[in-house]
C-alpha cells in the first residue's frame, strides 16, 4: 500500500506523460487504494493545477480517434460520453474535425475496405461496407450518401 503523497505524486507523473480526464485520474487513483473523498480532493488540486483539463482531454482524444484510428462522430461521441465528458466538451471538440476532413476520411476508410473485400454481389459488399462503417463510428446518411455514389 503506498502513502498518499507517493500516490499524489504517481497521478502527477500520469498526468504530465499524457492528456487524461477525471474518470481515468479517479479510476488510478482507486487502483493506487485512495479513498473516494481523497480521491476527490486530489482531483480537484489536479484541476487547478492544470494537470487535469476535460476540454484539453477531449480535444486530443479526437484528434488522435479521427486521424489515428479513422473513427466516426457517433464512436467518438459515444466514448467521450462513457468518460463522463460533458456535452459541450464533446462538441467544441468536435468542431476540431472539418466537414471536409470528415467526408475524405470516410472515403478514404471505406476504399481500404473495399480494397481487402472484393464481393461478386456488389448489393452485399455495399450493405458490408455500411456496416463496417457504422462501427466505425460513421454516421447512416453520410454512408449511404457514398454508397449511392459508387459505381
Amino acid at each position: 500500500m503506498i502513502t498518499i503523497y507517493q500516490a499524489i505524486e504517481k497521478i502527477k507523473r500520469y498526468c504530465a506523460s499524457a492528456e487524461h480526464c477525471q474518470a481515468d485520474v479517479r479510476r488510478k487513483l482507486f487502483v493506487y487504494g485512495v479513498k473516494e473523498v481523497q480521491a476527490e480532493s486530489i482531483i480537484c488540486d489536479l484541476i487547478s493545477e492544470g494537470y487535469i483539463n476535460e476540454q484539453r482531454y477531449a480535444k486530443a482524444f479526437v484528434r488522435g480517434k479521427f486521424n489515428i484510428k479513422s473513427w466516426g462522430v457517433q464512436k467518438i461521441t459515444n466514448e467521450l460520453k462513457k468518460k463522463r465528458i460533458s456535452q459541450q466538451c464533446i462538441d467544441t471538440a468536435l468542431k476540431e474535425i472539418t466537414p471536409q476532413q470528415y467526408a475524405q476520411k470516410m472515403k478514404l476508410v471505406a476504399q481500404k475496405w473495399l480494397k481487402m473485400h472484393q464481393d461478386n454481389n456488389m448489393i452485399q459488399q455495399k450493405q458490408k461496407l455500411a456496416r463496417y462503417l457504422l462501427a466505425k463510428g460513421y454516421q447512416s446518411a453520410e454512408i449511404w450518401d457514398y454508397i449511392g455514389q459508387m459505381k
